[in-house]
């Protein structure tokens, strides 16, 4: 799996969403320098607001993690909003995973915790709220409280308020959604609902402070002047943001450090209690009013922006071109030629994979569709920017290796994410990127994108598979699969003018003999099979360019092109001997026999199959007659 070097797996979601970009680059540094490879199991979740399409059935690629295969596993589980996912999850790990668990994020029965202290987080910033500026009017937008965090951090500023002997509920709560899409609700609550209007808010994570923010602004409310606003997390979004907010340090970098050191530590031998707190710390910032803004480096942040809005729209276009190329490509082929011409806009990367699940009968999910994850799947596309998988043999593994290995023996980051539309199970991808940073999110929107090319990919491919197989049916004969009338005479025209004029050419007519008596004692039934035998024998003795088909109830025609009267005489000796060899062994009532003619002719521009099949009849049918003539 990757290489011969140990592996920490990670699981999370959208690692460039939030804080958890910066705990993924973090969690890379750490591994990479103890010789790890760094292994994410990217899922993407719900996308925006409720968009879950593409998560809901992410839970498929869990079925064939190769858990048991890891020296350490991390689960970031307050990343996922699909509960149903992560509690898949974590039964697959405990069920499976031999090695040391770190939760990273959450308090999780069995597993080693890194757990940040809310509670201290809260009362952190409710102190400095009341003890520095001297607020005592403190309200709280709390996070939603049918949330585990969202209802730890309630319970946390109760208590720090009654500790500062404060009122408990402050100046009002409002439940708020986490995100960015209560603020103007919140605003017009705190200014118009509580009794006094607050002189700060505590927000329970940054981006409802920053919706607050704006929502105090779009009323006319200055912060910090008028209403001073606070968050929680310290997320690199709100330290970008104007006002740079008052918040607190998650320290997702000391969390993500600790955990590859715990699972490199406890490997050998150190013992660690099932839970481990993260201090916080407090960030002070201008939504307090404790940092004012240097307009110099806001200037420069501006400026960035600007060229990175730029790049964003110049990426746009490129995704958009590619997109249409990508979904009328007809090959997996075309489509690993497009990804590794196209897809450059999000971050370097070493080498990019799509492994498709392999069935039983060796088909791969782009051959028939699957609702299921296999235990076998193939490398349909290798994008190998430095030489990883030189010489490489594509061939079908076993899930628990996962992914082909690499030539080399660095240790690598590398990022899995399932490959599936809707329902339909594709296998997964895997990128592996150049150095520590994460790819950005326009390669979800890659992956997504190819996911639906594969769709499509798929669709088609059935769509050729019933055309040839209603195109087979049409020429094909229902009871031996040789050619019928019409197959042979398209198959065999086909290949006579193929011939250019040159050469020799044979047609050949085998008339299966007493096929009226097999019927008449036996039954239609016996008949049949006595076809069957007979086709079956026809075939195994014709070499690869012959042209069979059944013209009638017991009559065959054989058309070989760049064929002699030796040929010929060898196709004859081994059909009888076939037939003989069939009756010495068959437990049959009745002799299998059958009356052959023949006739070669030079492959001139103007001949005609069907000439030299009349010719071939009249001596299948002399050999017929002689033979009832001898056994009369």
């Amino acid at each position: 799996m990757i290489n011969s070097r140990k592996s920490i797996a990670i699981f999370t979601c959208q690692v460039t969403t939030g804080y958890r970009m910066q705990f993924c680059e973090t969690v890379n540094q750490a591994a990479t320098e103890l010789g790890y490879n760094a292994v994410f199991y990217n899922f993407l979740d719900v996308v925006g607001n409720n968009h879950s399409d593409y998560g809901d059935y992410e839970y498929k690629l869990i079925e064939v993690i190769p858990y048991s295969r890891f020296s350490g596993i991390i689960i970031d589980e307050e990343s996922f909003k699909i509960k149903t996912t992560v509690e898949k999850l974590v039964t697959r790990i405990r069920e499976r995973a031999t090695c040391p668990v770190i939760s990273a994020s959450s308090i999780m029965d069995g597993f080693y915790n890194l757990s940040f202290d809310d509670d201290a987080g809260i009362e952190l910033i409710v102190r400095h709220i009341h003890e520095h500026h001297g607020c005592k009017r403190i309200g709280f937008m709390s996070g939603p409280l049918k949330h585990m965090d969202g209802v730890k951090r309630y319970n946390a500023f109760k208590a720090a308020m009654t500790k500062l002997g404060l009122p408990e509920e402050g100046a009002g709560i409002f439940e708020g959604d986490f995100w960015f899409n209560k603020g103007r609700e919140a605003a017009d609550f705190f200014i118009t609902k509580c009794k006094e209007i607050p002189e700060a808010v505590i927000c329970a994570n940054d981006y409802m402070a920053m919706a607050l923010i704006k929502g105090f602004k779009d009323r006319g409310f200055r912060v910090p002047e008028d209403i001073i606003v606070t968050g929680f997390d310290g997320v690199k979004e709100g330290q970008l943001y104007i006002p740079r907010l008052t918040s607190v340090d998650r320290r997702r970098d000391d969390t993500a450090i600790q955990a590859v050191n715990m699972i490199n530590n406890i490997s050998r031998g150190a013992k660690y209690p099932g839970i481990t707190l993260i201090t916080p710390k407090l960030i002070c910032g201008d939504s307090c009013g404790c940092t004012k803004a240097d307009p110099s480096k806001e200037i420069e942040r501006i400026n960035l922006n600007a060229n990175q809005d730029r790049s964003v729209r110049y990426y746009l276009g490129d995704i958009i071109g590619a997109t249409l190329k990508m979904n009328i490509v007809e090959s997996i082929g075309e489509l690993e030629r497009s990804f590794a011409d196209y897809a450059v806009n999000f971050g370097g990367y070493r080498s990019f994979c799509v492994m498709t699940y392999v069935d039983e009968n060796g088909k791969t999910s782009l051959e028939r569709g699957m609702s299921s994850p296999t235990n076998k799947v193939y490398p349909a596309i290798i994008v190998d920017r430095y030489g990883d998988f030189k010489d490489i043999e594509r061939k079908v593994i076993s899930t628990d290796d996962f992914l082909p290995a690499e030539s080399s023996d660095e240790p690598r980051i590398v990022y899995i994410t399932s490959m599936h539309c809707g329902d339909r199970c594709f296998g997964y991808c895997s990128i592996s990127m150049t150095g520590t940073k994460t790819f950005n999110e326009f390669y979800n929107v890659w992956i997504a994108t190819m996911a639906v090319a594969m769709e499509s990919l798929l669709r088609s491919n059935n769509i050729r598979g019933l055309i040839t197989s209603l195109e087979d049916t049409s020429v094909r004969d229902g009871l031996t699969g040789l050619y019928n009338r019409r197959g042979f005479e398209l198959r065999s025209a086909e290949a006579a003018q193929s011939m250019n004029g040159t050469g020799k050419a044979c047609a050949m007519v085998i008339d299966m003999d007493g096929l009226k008596k097999i019927n008449d004692h036996y039954g239609h039934a016996e008949g049949d099979e006595a076809i069957k035998c007979l086709a079956g024998m026809i075939s195994h003795v014709l070499c690869d360019k012959a042209i069979a088909g059944r013209t009638g109830g017991d009559e065959f025609y054989v058309f070989v092109p760049d064929c002699d009267e030796d040929l010929v005489a060898e196709i004859k000796t081994k059909l009888h001997s076939a037939i003989a060899d069939n009756n010495s062994r068959s437990d049959k009532e009745y002799i299998l026999d059958a009356s052959f003619g023949a006739y070669v002719h030079d492959a001139s521009v103007k001949f005609k199959v069907e000439e030299l099949i009349r010719i071939a009849d009249a001596r299948m049918y002399a050999e017929k007659q002689k033979k009832r003539t001898h056994r009369t």
